[in-house]
């Protein structure tokens, strides 16, 4: 093994240790530790190409580090595929089929036609639709996006900041600025002194059959190279969030979806996760890993799996993602499964 094999080594033995790190944003290595917990996805397949190399040159002291780092991997893998995926066969006719997909427009350039395409081949009940700038909808319309699901909440505005969500079902918007908001309305500048932040629509919508769920789209700020404080601000935000709609008495169903800008392998989004957390990460249900979305510009380019369906009492049946041409980001989505309502919960309140 060259002196360069175990260079990556040990740097791989280190990225995989500052998993665990939940850094403080004031710390001036702070952005580089957070950037450095984005690679871990990286580390296992570099580890069990390097142990073949050091069992083929038949260097043991190396092959066991590498075979170590190896197994490290594969432990933090494994959970994916123990979960099993959504409810057993015999309860699906007591469920509701409610299918959500989210894309990262990347400023507007998604292409209008492409999304459109995924709307008719997905067929969601609900999108999220991130970084969605004014100028982007006249074409969504026009291909469309709006007439499939033509029930809106959220706002479009300029600089990456607008989010949208569109439905099938009629949506009740919920006042809810805990999480962050656009300023006045028009604008997409924060006020003077206060924290930069996408709006994070939140929405009540009733499935035909099944009681009541909220839907939240999200997009926390990216972690600056100068400044982590607010992305991990707003994770930490999102967390306190979910655990009080968690704990509420009725607990309604809830899904949360969109870019969140982080991975599994960063503390601030593993805490919004079961069990220690209130949110089950729809692709681990799955089993065989997260699906990698950014940076989609080309065939298997996508490292990161930055966007994600997160839920809370609702089971998962299936999902993926999804490329759509112009964006940087590949659209996820997921199968999930209301309980069915009582014949009193699905009665019209105004009866």
């Amino acid at each position: 093994m060259t002196v360069l094999e175990l260079v990556v080594l040990a740097l791989g033995a280190a990225v995989t240790a500052l998993r665990w790190w939940d850094v403080d944003p004031a710390r001036p290595l702070a952005p580089l530790v957070v950037r450095a917990q984005a690679l871990v996805p990286v580390v296992g397949p570099l580890a069990l190409l390097l142990l073949l190399r050091a069992l083929v040159a038949g260097a043991a002291g190396p092959a066991a580090a590498a075979g170590a780092l190896l197994a490290v991997h594969a432990a933090l893998a494994l959970p994916g595929w123990w979960v099993a995926p959504g409810a057993p066969d015999g309860e699906r006719g007591r469920r509701v089929r409610v299918r959500v997909a989210a894309v990262n427009t990347w400023y507007g350039r998604a292409d209008a036609a492409a999304t459109a395409a995924l709307v008719r081949r997905l067929d969601p009940d609900v999108l999220a639709l991130v970084e969605v700038p004014p100028s982007a909808l006249p074409a969504l319309e026009r291909a469309g996006v709006a007439a499939a699901l033509p029930h809106r909440a959220g706002r479009a505005a300029d600089d990456g900041v607008g989010t949208l969500l569109l439905s099938r079902w009629p949506v009740e918007e919920v006042a809810d600025e805990r999480l962050g908001s656009l300023p006045a309305r028009g604008s997409a500048e924060p006020p003077e002194g206060a924290e930069r932040t996408s709006d994070n629509p939140l929405v009540r919508l009733r499935p035909p059959g099944a009681p009541s769920v909220l839907v939240r789209a999200v997009h926390p700020y990216y972690p600056a190279l100068r400044d982590v404080g607010p992305w991990r601000r707003q994770l930490r935000s999102l967390e306190r969030w979910a655990r009080e709609q968690a704990a509420a008495v009725p607990a309604a169903p809830f899904v949360v979806l969109g870019d969140l800008n982080a991975t599994a392998d960063h503390p601030p989004l593993r805490r919004l996760l079961a069990p220690r957390g209130p949110l089950v990460l729809a692709a681990r249900r799955l089993g065989g890993g997260r699906p990698r979305t950014w940076p989609d510009v080309g065939p298997a380019s996508a490292v990161l799996a930055l966007d994600h369906v997160l839920v809370h009492g609702l089971h998962v049946r299936a999902g993926g993602a999804e490329h759509v041409h112009g964006t940087d980001h590949r659209a996820v989505w997921a199968d999930l499964e209301a309980p069915r309502a009582a014949p009193d919960e699905t009665a019209d309140p105004d009866d």
